[in-house]
């Protein structure tokens, strides 16, 4: 048997009498991941870790581990990743590989985000953003950009998130990096989504979409077709939105993306509950409640949380309603979810004046201002101003 031609520098990994084309396999996860087939990704990425393990090769061990983590994050499994995480972060630290430095800090920065710790997150993209700048590594440069846009999004800074994706953006385009380019385009729809300058965001959508087509983005067209089913849910095309939600669902159910899956549930539940089809609402809200507890994402039980809270309360089932308004409550509390906080305060003290419990009507009515307020939310900070002129009107007849 002939010696292969190359070894550990370029394509090859030499564990005793063993050769195993490490660079090869490692490619092919990728091509994998792009094309929406995680698992067979995983499988080959595990394969990856065990050889260079064996073999020795600690930056190859740590490359494996890192990309193997991040498909783990996304199929939901709800582990610990900060322990292998932080030994990756040795490895390339004492290699003075900046590049695996920058790689591990992102992927840190996302376990804290999809765990609820939005301000540990922050920290790392920020730590990440100042690394990149210094090293000139652009790619992990716009990963802590687009992340961090991310956060200030979740806090209601529309404009700060605008910026630092305007910057992606132009550094997307110098690079000609159409793969990030996908996924930026979700972003900005994202925001202008929520500044309710829906046709920008529509046309960010559909431009995602096809360039997610273009290549073979199986992850970004599940996440485009959901974003569309949000315009047309937003005009109050139910019927439309629930046809992307349900073709949403589809493709992240066969590459077993969690996130995607809760979300399209959730989504649906909405739509349903539109459409007044309760029964076919609420079991896709207790649907997505299993599958984000599974996950351990602390948005997706918000979402499924708030959403049985409304639809109990159209089946005035005020004690079942509260129960969920509750615990969506305090999940917004844990996890500094500003916007959520003011809606489901909102929720709750309707329930409270369905009851006729005035009292705690006004004082819930007064957590969600203040709640609303601290977000930046004007349209919740008005409706609990609504809510509480109502109740000292009726309390001085």
């Amino acid at each position: 048997m002939s010696t292969p031609r190359y070894k550990l520098k370029n394509l090859w990994l030499q564990a005793g009498e063993c050769y195993y084309a490490y660079a090869v396999h490692l490619h092919r996860a990728e091509v994998l991941d792009l094309v929406g087939e995680w698992h067979d990704s995983l499988a080959v990425l595990e394969n990856n870790f065990e050889f260079a393990r064996r073999a020795g090769a600690k930056k190859e061990t740590a490359d494996s581990e890192v990309k193997r983590i991040r498909l783990l994050r996304y199929m939901g499994k709800p582990l610990d990743f900060l322990k292998p995480l932080n030994k990756a972060m040795a490895v390339y630290k004492k290699l003075g590989d900046e590049c695996g430095v920058n790689q591990v800090t992102n992927e840190i920065g996302l376990s804290y985000r999809f765990s609820g710790n939005n301000q540990k997150a922050e920290e790392c993209f920020c730590r990440l953003i100042d690394q990149a700048e210094k090293s000139g590594d652009n790619k992990h440069l716009m990963s802590g950009l687009g992340n961090l846009s991310q956060i200030h999004m979740l806090n209601g800074g529309y404009d700060q998130a605008m910026e630092s994706l305007n910057r992606c953006m132009e550094i997307s385009r110098r690079e000609n990096d159409n793969t990030f380019l996908t996924i930026l385009l979700g972003s900005m729809g994202n925001a202008y989504f929520y500044m309710d300058k829906l046709e920008l965001a529509l046309d960010h959508y559909q431009k995602q979409l096809q360039l997610a087509y273009k290549f073979g983005d199986l992850a970004n067209i599940s996440v485009a077709v959901g974003n569309i089913g949000n315009i047309h849910n937003r005009h109050g095309d139910f019927d439309r939105a629930l046809e992307c939600y349900r073709e949403k669902l589809g493709i992240s159910q066969k590459m077993g993306y969690k996130t995607g899956i809760q979300q399209a549930f959730g989504n649906m539940g909405l739509a349903l509950t539109e459409l007044g089809s309760l029964a076919e609402a609420q079991e896709c809200f207790e649907r997505q409640l299993s599958v984000s507890r599974e996950a351990n994402d602390p948005e997706g039980i918000e979402g499924a949380c708030s959403g049985l809270g409304e639809l109990f309360t159209q089946l005035a089932d005020y004690t079942r309603a509260e129960e969920y308004f509750k615990l969506a409550v305090a999940v917004d509390i844990e996890h500094g979810l500003q916007n959520e906080l003011a809606m489901n305060y909102l929720g709750l003290a309707e329930i409270y004046l369905n009851k006729g419990d005035a009292g705690l009507a006004q004082k819930t009515a007064g957590l969600a201002l203040e709640a609303a307020h601290q977000a930046g939310d004007e349209e919740s900070a008005a409706k609990a101003t609504r809510l509480q002129k109502q109740l000292v009107k009726a309390k001085k007849k």
